[in-house]
């Protein structure tokens, strides 16, 4: 599934779901192989042969075994996302006659909600929930765990990091299992994956709508373009707009979405690939028009207009594909500029836009989609009567959806109106919940989880019901963010003193009821990063002092605060953006004070904070990020893009080593020569402190009304969004709100079902 990388913004310390400001350049999709020293370039079928099919692979024989573990993979950042419970791991047994092969084991995860974590690069920043649970997502088909492939700018890609040998072989025509799924010619389709939706199903209520709560509203209703790459803005785009292709959420296989069937040619001694699609000749846009190849044309030639003002999507769409070329109607076909495993999942993960809307001047563009959605091919669309600015957006579903009775679209998307609704603080929020206004909530704090839910009448009558839920989607890292771009944090010293002084120890105890665990890798909880080598940076102010006195903060002025070399005050201001910090930051604070920082704390509006950290005008501030998959870390750490607005860069981190390791892991074949290149970036980064890492946690804690149908399983093994995942997978039942009903007009109890839930363990 193509994901994004996300840059998160969050409200709650310890929550989740947050604004998405660029995801894009990440690749999170799910992938479980290594590449193999043997076969990887092409297919060894007669050395799959004699194994079940569920453990083949497409060089050759490979078990996939799932294990529980401690560690979850890239998740789309739920800072807190997952239980951190159920690992995959591979365990390869070379197949006969294949005794040099060195397929290592290793670890997989996923991510996503359906139509979650973008494809592509991109961080997600915004609002949301808390470095417990906030999450990566990127656009993603509707009813898939792939994200779109906002390439240009998550939380779903190919199949994540496979290596590329790997990966061409997968793409020539097996899938995981080992089966084909390939029609005459080399074009595969996608077999026949199992079902997502319940066929338990209902959507027999239409007079309510399924609410989903903003902190902010955005800035614009645009995808592409300044201020564009927000988790809301790519949570409604993924109702609204599907890809060429998805990855199937419990399987990890390619699935046919807007595109019935794909092929992938290699040329080895050019170094290129070329992929050819051909779309579902059902697909139609919401205005009943068809979706052609000519709309997928247009779609990445949008992308690539430097009038978008868009310079991730510049990058990934004009750096790596040569110019598409339309086939007929409904063939289009696109060459890579070089070999890439990740450029698959980036091109067939990309949201198609209609032809006769996006093919325009940039300027009327950015201007036109403010506040205006173009006809899309997703199950949703929005009337311009339901956009009230600044307040709410109310989807509607289609009655005319191409894809209705398409086997993964049955029984998915049941609420036949979603509304986003902008209530800014959490507190207010919960209230409203409890009062009935909203169907749903999010548990994104320890202390309300740990002391007041359980005293909760409402839950006590299991009107309520209340979960904590495991699956096994990958998570990512959050901390404060350090420009190094100018002082104090130019100076390595600087910033590691900055990082001695982050006491998550006393936030741990006081806070959190010691629910999470400490950062201690840009890829925690998994085996890509170097957690286990990497120097432990722990609350230690008398190691602060000293890297200071060396950095020239040798003195204090008469308000007790240091001074440095430049004979400046240091002081720092945090700018944040929700209510709900304020009693971490006011925490926090204490320490930075006692030590001869001046630390101030500023609330500001979430659309404001959100642009001055796209346009670099920041010291520090706290930033959580999303997940993928397999890594991908030239989004966050290459050269190019440190000087640059508006990108994953954040930090403005700037080396020639990382640059070269990130060139080389594009092409590297073995998945733990891969592992090892990510792992060497790890250290080099971790050890030039570009953040004060913070702290994670591994599962989704709900409270919701007990008028709910859903899957037994709740969510679909790689769903990292549970508010998408509700929307995608439940549905009002009747005959629990009427139950629900009678109960609470004869104040009688409900049964409550067992609140902690491990499916896949």
């Amino acid at each position: 599934m193509l994901a994004e990388r996300d840059r998160w913004r969050l409200d709650d310390p310890e929550g989740s779901v947050g604004q998405v400001e660029s995801a894009r350049l990440g690749t999170r999709a799910p992938g479980r192989l290594g590449a193999c020293s043997l076969g990887a370039w092409r297919l060894q079928a007669p050395i799959a042969a004699g194994l079940h099919r569920r453990f083949r692979a497409r060089s050759h024989g490979v078990d996939l075994r799932r294990q529980r573990g401690r560690f979850r993979d890239d998740v789309q950042i739920p800072l807190g996302g997952n239980g951190g419970k159920g690992l995959l791991r591979q365990r390869h047994r070379p197949a006969s006659g294949m005794p040099n092969c060195r397929l290592r084991p290793g670890r997989i995860d996923s991510g996503g909600f359906a139509p979650t974590r973008d494809a592509g690069r991109g961080r997600t920043r915004g609002r949301g929930a808390a470095p417990d649970e906030a999450k990566h997502r990127p656009p993603t088909s509707p009813g898939l765990s792939m994200p779109t492939a906002r390439l240009a700018q998550r939380r779903f890609s190919f199949l994540g990091s496979i290596a590329t040998a790997l990966a061409l072989a997968l793409l020539s025509g097996l899938r995981l299992d080992g089966t084909t799924a390939r029609a005459e010619g080399g074009w595969e389709d996608g077999g026949n994956p199992p079902l997502v939706g319940d066929p338990r199903a209902s959507r027999e209520v239409k007079d309510r709508a399924l609410p989903m709560v903003w902190r902010a509203f955005p800035p614009t209703l645009r995808k592409e373009g300044p201020n564009s790459n927000l988790v809301t803005i790519s949570t409604v785009h993924r109702l609204c707009y599907e890809a060429l292709i998805s990855i199937h959420p419990e399987t990890e296989e390619f699935v046919p979405w807007l595109a019935k069937e794909w092929k992938i040619e290699t040329n080895e001694g050019a170094g290129t690939q070329t992929f050819s699609f051909r779309v579902n000749p059902k697909a139609r846009w919401s205005d009943g028009s068809p979706v052609t190849a000519k709309d997928v044309y247009y779609s990445w030639w949008h992308r690539v207009q430097e009038d978008r003002n868009d310079p991730s999507n510049m990058m990934v769409f004009g750096e790596s594909y040569e110019e598409p070329v339309i086939v007929d109607d409904l063939t289009i076909k696109v060459t890579t500029k070089k070999l890439n495993w990740r450029l698959f999942h980036y091109f067939g993960g990309m949201q198609i836009y209609p032809e006769k809307y996006i093919h325009i001047p940039g300027e009327e563009y950015l201007q036109r989609y403010n506040w205006e959605l173009m006809p899309g091919s997703g199950p949703y669309s929005m009337k311009p009567e339901h956009l009230k600015k600044g307040q709410s957006l109310t989807l509607t579903r289609r009655d005319d959806w191409w894809a209705e009775d398409e086997p993964l679209s049955k029984n998915t998307f049941n609420f036949q109106r979603i509304k986003f609704i902008v209530i800014r603080d959490q507190e207010l929020e919960y209230e409203k919940f409890k009062a009935g206004e909203l169907d749903y909530y999010r548990v994104t704090r320890a202390q309300r989880w740990v002391e007041d839910i359980p005293k909760e009448p409402l839950i006590e009558k299991g009107w309520i019901q209340k979960r904590k839920i495991y699956n096994q989607a990958p998570h990512g890292f959050s901390g404060f963010c350090l420009n190094m771009r100018k002082p104090p944090f130019d100076d390595r010293r600087v910033r590691q003193a900055f990082s001695h002084l982050f006491n998550r120890e006393r936030l741990m105890e006081k806070l959190f009821f010691n629910e999470y665990e400490f950062i201690d890798s840009y890829f925690p909880g998994r085996d890509w990063g170097s957690a286990d080598t990497n120097p432990k940076i722990r609350f230690d102010p008398d190691r602060a002092e000293e890297l200071l006195w060396e950095a020239g903060y040798k003195t204090r002025n008469d308000d007790g605060y240091l001074v440095g070399p430049d004979g400046k005050q240091f002081e720092i201001a945090l700018n944040y953006g929700a209510q709900s910090w304020e009693r971490i930051w006011l925490v926090v604070r204490e320490d930075y004070e006692d030590a001869g920082i001046k630390f101030n704390l500023k609330l500001i509006d979430p659309s404001t904070l959100i642009k001055k950290i796209g346009e670099r005008q920041f010291s520090v501030v706290f930033q959580s990020w999303g997940a993928l998959l397999f890594p991908n870390p030239e989004t966050s750490w290459r050269s190019t893009l440190a000087d640059q607005p508006h990108n994953n860069n954040l930090t403005g981190f700037k080396n020639e080593r990382v640059d070269e390791l990130c060139r080389k892991y594009d092409v590297t074949i073995d998945r733990a020569e891969q592992k090892k290149i990510i792992r060497e970036v790890d250290s080099i980064v971790f050890n030039e402190h570009p953040y004060a890492l913070a702290w994670y946690g591994g599962f989704f804690r709900l409270l919701f009304w007990d008028r709910f149908g859903h899957p037994d399983r709740y969510m679909t093994r790689i769903g990292d969004v549970p508010e998408e995942q509700v929307a995608l997978l439940w549905w009002f039942d009747p005959a629990k709100e009427a139950a629900l009903q009678e109960a609470m007009a004869a104040d009688r109890q409900l049964p409550q079902s067992e609140i902690e839930v491990r499916p896949w363990d």
